[in-house]
């Protein structure tokens, strides 16, 4: 993978030397070796690590020295090579997603590794809990990204965390705001196996400034098509999650650029100071059709975003990657396609990625030209959905996700790919036919006539939401319910909170408000949780112990304030709590 692009930033950039400590749960077998991968979050997380090999201290120890820009925020995890390369495991059997490490300077980071994807483990372990609170204000800090050990957690409305499972040893506490509004909070925190340790903090507000982009494009890019920007910021079109195809941004939340002249395109931004930006440029999201290094490597760029207004001017080389040439996508789709919708393609190299919005050429008619990363590919798949929403709102001939798709193969020679959809999954070619029913009286303002949302959720739902919401007003709708949640992944040991990707974040929910009250519809949060693997499992699995009761009510309390604390900040007119998924735990709930 190609380093780190730090030209962005106004003055050299000065490095910190960070010594990276493992240690592992067994002996190595012969002919393994241990690596540290640090992750592009950009372009997705297992597709660009940089992978540096690890030095033994004796069998059970390894080191690395590894110098990063002052003030990186470093997101990282641990790799086993031998026949196949394996990636750590918490002490719950999980895949770790990243650790962070805060590098203000030189440092040493002490990590206990717990396991393997293709082991067990067997670690004695412990938990961290701890409040994140504003330093300013000293008011309780919802939304924020704290981890230990690779576990994470998302503090809820009273700015609680809770880590669990963590083996025994010190950990380096993380705290990190995913807008980047406020400093990143870093200390170490010891965990005794069998104890529930407290560790607080409060974190700094950040000041922001003003920072233009300008970026010249290639003489190929296309005329009128969006160019993006991707970046690893919520702001910027991280949701945090794990999305398809392992990625991790979602192209329709990234801000687009303004077109200038000579190629030359642009946009301003209010940052936080400090924050650490990685970001790139693209036709399409973090992975397709992204800015890429002559030599065909994906280009990652890197601003510690400084204390002053500044303008950032970049030269994207090439969107194109190998001898590749682009393909063009280009499809007619039906006459009943509603106006404002749009058209997106969604491509299958190795499994469904995210999908791509398409470029209108009117008259029905979509476009879309692919350059990248068409190095990584031979054949591959492809279809055609409204909206985004490639699963649901598909091209009938190829709709769901078992059903036959289009394919296409790269070429050293231009393709051109003359599609039609002669249908839409879920879109009947005429209208219902008119139902005749008893008149309705006005009820007056206190009846609710609307429409619920459903609780099944998916990030890229979020651009879509004013254009439902003005659907639900033209039926004549006085109030939206909206569906928040939060996901138990697990009962035993109970986890229980907002789970990226699964559930909108504080601010989606905040943002879905506001979106509903501009279009002069009454707001209602119905909040439920989303038990997994199914409501009847979870709850004929859970141990529905004395203290499992307790630590399910203290989890449930934390829920309801949290969406409580949202209606009020938000300006929601209900709140509604209840539902299926909880009537096990209420008085006379049966399973």
């Amino acid at each position: 993978p190609a380093p780190i692009n730090t030209s962005g930033n106004p003055t050299p950039t000065a490095l910190a030397e960070i010594t990276f400590t493992a240690t592992l749960p067994a002996p190595l077998a012969p002919g393994e070796t241990v690596s540290l991968g640090v992750l592009d979050e950009v372009t997705g997380l297992g597709l660009n690590p940089t992978i540096y090999p690890m030095s033994a201290v004796d069998s059970l120890h390894y080191t690395l020295k590894l110098p990063v820009p002052l003030n990186s925020v470093v997101k990282y995890r641990y790799y086993r090579s031998g026949t196949v390369t394996v990636i750590e495991d918490n002490a719950a059997n999980s895949p770790i997603r990243y650790r962070l490490f805060h590098a203000t300077g030189p440092a040493l980071s002490q990590d206990t590794i717990a396991s393997w994807t293709d082991t067990a483990s067997n670690l004695a372990t412990g938990n961290l809990v701890g409040v994140i609170t504003d330093a300013a204000s000293g008011l309780p800090l919802p939304n924020i990204l704290v981890t230990a050990g690779g576990v994470t957690s998302w503090t809820d409305s009273l700015g609680q965390y809770v880590l669990q499972s963590l083996p025994g040893g010190v950990h380096t506490l993380v705290a990190y705001a995913p807008d980047g509004m406020y400093a990143t909070f870093q200390q170490g925190a010891t965990i005794q196996p069998g104890l529930t340790t407290s560790a607080s903090a409060a974190l700094q507000p950040a000041r922001t400034v003003q920072v233009t982009f300008i970026v010249s494009t290639p003489n190929d890019t296309v005329s009128g098509a969006p160019v993006r920007l991707a970046g690893n910021l919520l702001t910027l079109g991280n949701t945090f999650a794990d999305l398809s195809g392992g990625m991790s941004l979602v192209a329709t939340r990234m801000p687009t650029l303004t077109p200038l002249d000579n190629g030359r395109q642009t946009l301003t931004l209010r940052l936080p100071i400090g924050a650490d930006l990685r970001y790139k440029y693209s036709l399409g999201d973090g992975f397709w059709n992204a800015e890429h290094a002559s030599d065909g490597a994906f280009v990652l760029r890197q601003l510690i975003v400084p204390a002053q207004d500044i303008t950032i001017e970049d030269t994207v080389l090439t969107w194109a990657s190998g001898p590749s040439a682009p393909i063009l996508f280009e499809v007619n789709v039906p006459q009943n396609t509603p106006l404002g919708e749009n058209v997106s393609i969604q491509f299958n190299p190795y499994g469904w990625t995210e999908p791509i919005p398409m470029w209108s050429l009117g008259g029905n008619r979509w476009v879309y030209k692919l350059y990248s990363p068409l190095n990584m590919l031979g054949a591959f798949r492809y279809r055609y959905c409204r909206n985004d929403q490639c699963g649901a709102a598909d091209d009938a001939q190829t709709a769901g996700s078992q059903a036959n798709s289009r394919s296409v193969s790269t070429s050293l020679t231009g393709e051109h790919l003359q599609d039609t959809v002669q249908a839409w999954a879920w879109l009947p070619e005429t209208e219902p036919g008119t139902l005749v029913a008893v008149p309705v009286n006005d009820k007056g303002s206190g009846f609710w006539s609307g429409v619920e949302y459903s609780p099944n959720y998916h990030p890229n739902w979020q651009a879509s939401l004013p254009f439902s919401m003005q659907n639900v007003q033209s039926l004549g709708a006085n109030t939206l319910v909206l569906t928040p949640t939060w996901t138990a992944v697990s009962y035993s040991p109970l986890v229980f909170s907002p789970t990226p990707g699964a559930d909108p974040l504080w601010a989606d929910t905040l943002q879905a408000v506001q979106y509903t009250r501009a279009q002069n519809l009454n707001a209602v949060l119905f909040a439920s949780p989303r038990l997994q693997p199914s409501t009847p499992d979870f709850w004929l699995a859970a141990p529905r112990s004395v203290d499992w009761w307790n630590t399910w009510f203290d989890r449930y309390r934390a829920f309801a304030l949290y969406h409580a604390d949202l209606a009020t900040q938000s300006g929601a007119q209900a709140l509604i709590l209840g539902g299926d998924a909880v009537l096990p735990s209420l008085p006379g709930g049966s399973l």
